[in-house]
């Protein structure tokens, strides 16, 4: 053992939690400790150390030791001849995200990667943590129970930094709901209220478990937890390897396709437990926690679960096949809607995701492509071609099972013995590439030729090719086509309504606004001479033809400007999925066989 973590939180209306490290033996006579400036899984530099104070050392006697900040995540400790210390200091934690930490009166909850230091040099080794709640709190964590207890705390073993850090904790008087799922027990853990139904959410929860299961043929973990807050209009989550962190709207739980939205969530973090968190690149692990940590292959890990996410609810039954493909005609519409999935590729999107994906701006439509969502599109259109290319016979699941077998760093004898097992994670260039092959042939190269023109490229996507595996085909309108006899106009500019205000939110490249000079920023405040806000201007627009030419009045900062702008004919902004008229057999049994519901 090398340090002994306890963290206290007796006065929560202060935001801040009180931690202590009792470190041991010491045989140098200095030591460094730093904070992780990142969350794995949420990849930006955060510096959570901007939120540590009152930093103290002292010997085992209480003598006070010197220490100073070596860089901005680093403190430096000359202990001497002291052979234990103990460190003391506070976090203030008053960020609620599943990324960061939160403490008020109602609860604590806190990721261990912006509370916890770690002794540089030894991370690898094991640790205890002690946590001190006001009475009445109950903690829920994916941590196990240590052996030994002590009165006023309760005690979590952790086999290193990793696993600790991998662990957020719920502390506080949030409702537990419980199931098993073959002998193993998970928890949902809810906090906050709304119009949530918690026998719905247990029910729907063991089956998007079950179903995940089926597909990777067993739970490689010993205990799961769900950590849910329910909070106004939240939404977003974080993966752990036996838990996770989710955030949803507390109203968002009625009607229908708002309780959707929680179960893709609920179904997307929980597919992590095997992509991401056991099936990884090489450089997402080991962790260097002080810096980023670069990979191109952020479109496998977030853009393949959520391919995954509505395709589990699809098989789990929770779904419909007619709301399925809804889903996957929004996505395209919404990539082809971005300018930028011609200058970004998803290799680079995957890249430089550290300084653009958690930081967008009014440029970044027409710059960046999400590895998300693009990602998400491009696994789909690799599971038709496996399919199509095999006959069926392979698919996207035996790669991402051939990956889980190959690469994952753990196994079943391994998760009963208590043996952590590393393996390197598959090759961040050609690994994903060459799992492919293995699975589903690379006797003419069609894989690496696909991948290169849909990750390593920016061209369009042949959505025809891949959907006429399965006798399906797109079908692209106008959702005014039926009410005018022309086709609709468009101005090129994405708005938003603040404080009642209407505002432009982003120009898109190419388009009627940027050749007429509006900015992002401006307030438009008339066309052609008359008052508008959003519904008016959606109004007059439908009136409109394409180039004929409007006068937009606007504020730009101070200045009343009226800009000319020539509208263009508008993309389309409807997409239905359908079956082709006449379906060969092969097309039917494709299709059956790639939309089938699995669960019982």
């Amino acid at each position: 053992m090398t340090i002994m973590y306890f963290i206290s939180m007796l006065r929560p209306n202060t935001h801040l939690y009180d931690v202590a490290l009792d470190i041991f033996p010491i045989e140098e006579p200095t030591l460094d400790l730093a904070l992780p400036a990142w969350t794995p899984g949420s990849y930006l530099i955060r510096d959570y150390a901007r939120h540590v104070q009152s930093f103290a050392v002292t010997d085992d006697q209480g003598a006070p030791l010197p220490w100073r900040k070596i860089d901005k995540t680093t403190w430096r400790i000359e202990n001497g001849a002291a052979r234990r210390i103990r460190v003391t200091y506070q976090v203030y934690a008053f960020e609620l995200s599943v990324r960061t930490s939160h403490l008020d009166n109602t609860h604590g909850y806190f990721n261990p990667s912006n509370i916890f230091m770690y002794r540089c040099g030894h991370a690898h080794e094991p640790c205890l943590v002690h946590v001190q709640t006001p009475p009445g709190w109950r903690v829920t964590t994916g941590l196990a129970l240590a052996p030994e207890q002590y009165d006023g705390w309760v005690t979590f073993h952790a086999h290193d930094y990793d696993e600790l850090a991998d662990s957020p904790f719920e502390c506080g008087t949030h409702r537990v709901l419980t199931f098993e799922v073959d002998g193993i027990p998970h928890d949902i853990a809810l906090w906050g209220r709304g119009n949530e139904d918690e026998q719905r959410i247990l029910t729907d929860t063991r089956t998007i478990v079950e179903t995940t299961r089926a597909m990777f043929g067993r739970l490689p973990y010993r205990r799961y937890v769900f950590i849910v807050h329910l909070v106004d209009g939240g939404y977003g989550g974080l993966e752990h390897r036996n838990s996770v962190s989710n955030i949803v709207d507390r109203w968002g739980f009625r009607p229908a396709r708002s309780y959707e939205k929680f179960l893709a969530l609920t179904a997307h973090e929980f597919f992590h437990v095997w992509n991401v968190k056991r099936i990884r690149p090489a450089p997402l692990g080991p962790f260097d926690y002080t810096r980023e940590n670069y990979t191109r292959q952020l479109w496998v890990m977030e853009g393949i679960t959520s391919y995954y996410d509505h395709l589990i609810l699809l098989r789990a039954g929770l779904i419909s096949r007619e709301r399925y493909l809804e889903t996957i005609a929004d996505d395209i519409k919404l990539l082809q809607s971005q300018p930028g999935r011609a200058l970004q590729s998803l290799e680079q999107s995957s890249f430089d995701a550290w300084i653009k994906f958690y930081r967008p701006d009014e440029n970044g439509p027409n710059s960046s492509v999400s590895y998300y969502l693009k990602g998400s599109l491009v696994a789909l259109l690799l599971d038709l071609e496996i399919r199509r290319r095999t006959g069926g016979a392979r698919s996207l699941d035996d790669v991402m099972r051939y990956l889980y077998a190959e690469y994952a760093d753990d196994h079943v004898h391994d998760l009963y013995s208590g043996d952590r097992v590393k393996r390197p994670g598959f090759d961040d260039d050609d690994g994903f590439c060459r799992a492919v092959e293995t699975v589903a042939g690379e006797e003419d190269g069609a894989y690496r030729t696909f991948l290169a023109h849909a990750v390593s490229g920016t061209g369009e996507l042949d959505y025809a090719r891949a959907f006429e595996t399965v006798g399906l085909h797109l079908v692209w309108g106008h959702a005014l086509e039926k009410e005018n006899d022309h086709l609709p106009a468009w101005h090129g500019l994405r708005l938003k309504t603040e404080h009642g205000r209407l505002k432009v939110s982003v120009v898109l490249a190419g388009g009627p606004g940027e050749a007429a000079g509006i900015y992002a920023g401006d307030e438009l405040i008339a066309l052609d001479g008359v008052r508008i806000d959003e519904e008016r201007l959606k109004a007059r627009m439908a009136e409109r033809q394409p180039g004929q030419t409007v006068v937009f009045s606007l504020f730009r900062r101070d200045d009343l400007l009226h800009v000319p702008l020539q509208l263009a004919e508008a993309p389309p902004d409807t997409l239905t999925i359908t079956p082709v008229e006449a379906p060969t057999d092969e097309q039917t049994r494709q299709r059956e066989a790639w939309l089938k519901v699995i669960a019982s």
